[in-house]
């Protein structure tokens, strides 16, 4: 602002012309010292600027009424940025900490407006569901940029008119709206929250963040299942599957011990669908009767167990549907009946696919799951 009074000045002093300006000089020179030492002083002031170059005189005046906010300060697995904010608690105005809850799990959802239309929804589901969190050991805290006064009187309006009517959790009140810049939730552009919501753990570490934007609300049922997973992982050091509730079935974090959750969620149905457009091999029966028979042939030697023949398991289906000339085969290696001629075969990486024409092996074996070699194979063998 001082810059912009000494420009004024230098303005004034510098459009005088002619006989006017001559009269006037000795008071031109006395303002012109004046615009010296105030530019020096000016200077002296520290100034961050918003480019560059020069900022016009506009610009300038611009940019001195913007409003500066704090970078956000949120990470998971960091501590939660610190705030004391005032709020309404039981329907007076008190000051709230995050140092108030230590020891205690706390939830802490920033939402846009008061007497708007999402909000209400959201901050009424989770106030009246505060009892089963409190049985968590876990606080809920609404906040918003409004003040502590317009939230007391949505608290004070009725339900059926868009009001809040009795809760059961403190409404803060970031007027500052600084609490909402260092949680990163706060929209700068319009000067008020998003929907963010954050767990914090009792040592005061984030441990969950999720955020909305302004027409999405967010689901009780969700933030108190996170919070159960969150708290299990806590007591038991075990790690929480995708869709977890309390109850269901964990898993050890071990590439061995893992394979205890693994093997009793099936997966084994799409190779099943697979095989069921191949032709099976039961027996080693069946195993000669194809061979013999002189057909151009591929048998494809797999496991259930096996996620590589998983993965190759819809090629090889499009593949057979391609190459009509060629009969494709399915081979569980895992079958009691042909476990011993899978020995007997040699057969050990999986999975494998093996080359028949007039009762002989044609071309060399493949391994794996790449679908370029295999492709190939099969367009071989299919103009042989």
């Amino acid at each position: 602002m001082r810059r912009a009074m000494a420009r004024t000045l230098c303005r004034l002093a510098q459009t005088s012309e002619g006989l006017a300006a001559q009269a006037a000089r000795p008071a031109a020179i006395g303002l012109l010292g004046a615009v010296e030492t105030a530019t020096k002083a000016a200077a002296a002031v520290p100034v961050r600027t918003v480019s560059t170059s020069a900022p016009s005189f506009a610009a300038e005046t611009e940019y001195s009424n913007a409003v500066f906010y704090p970078e956000p300060e949120v990470e998971v697995g960091e501590a939660a940025p610190a705030f004391s904010l005032p709020a309404i608690v039981n329907g007076e105005v008190k000051q709230v900490s995050l140092d108030d809850y230590k020891g205690k799990y706390v939830i802490l959802f920033f939402y846009p407006k008061d007497f708007t239309f999402v909000c209400p929804t959201e901050i009424i589901a989770f106030s009246d569901r505060a009892k089963e969190f409190e049985a968590l050991n876990c606080q809920l805290l609404a906040a918003s940029t409004d003040t502590p006064e317009v939230h007391l009187a949505w608290i004070k309006t009725a339900r059926k008119r868009g009001g809040l009517g009795f809760m059961q959790i403190p409404i803060l009140a970031d007027v500052t709206k600084a609490v909402s810049a260092r949680y990163g939730v706060l929209k700068r552009d319009a000067g008020i929250a998003l929907r963010g919501l954050y767990i914090i753990n009792p040592e005061g570490v984030l441990e969950h963040i999720t955020v909305n934007n302004f027409p999405i609300g967010r689901n009780v049922d969700e933030a108190l299942r996170m919070l159960q997973a969150i708290q299990y992982v806590a007591e038991h050091g075990e790690v929480c599957p995708a869709g977890w509730k309390p109850g269901e079935k964990t898993m050890v974090a071990d590439p061995e011990k893992s394979l205890d959750y693994f093997s009793t969620v099936g997966g084994d149905e799409e190779e099943e669908k697979e095989s069921g457009k191949l032709l099976k091999i039961r027996t080693k029966k069946d195993l000669d009767a194809l061979v013999q028979s002189g057909k151009k042939a591929v048998i494809k030697f797999w496991a259930p167990w096996c996620n590589k023949c998983r993965m190759i398991a819809p090629h090889v289906e499009e593949l057979a549907d391609k190459h009509k000339g060629v009969t494709v085969a399915s081979f569980d290696t895992t079958a009691d009946e042909l476990e011993t001629l899978t020995a007997e075969l040699g057969v050990k990486g999986l999975p494998q696919f093996r080359f028949y024409k007039d009762g002989k092996e044609t071309m060399d074996k493949i391994m794996g799951y790449k679908l370029a070699p295999l492709s190939e194979a099969f367009a071989k063998l299919d103009k042989l």
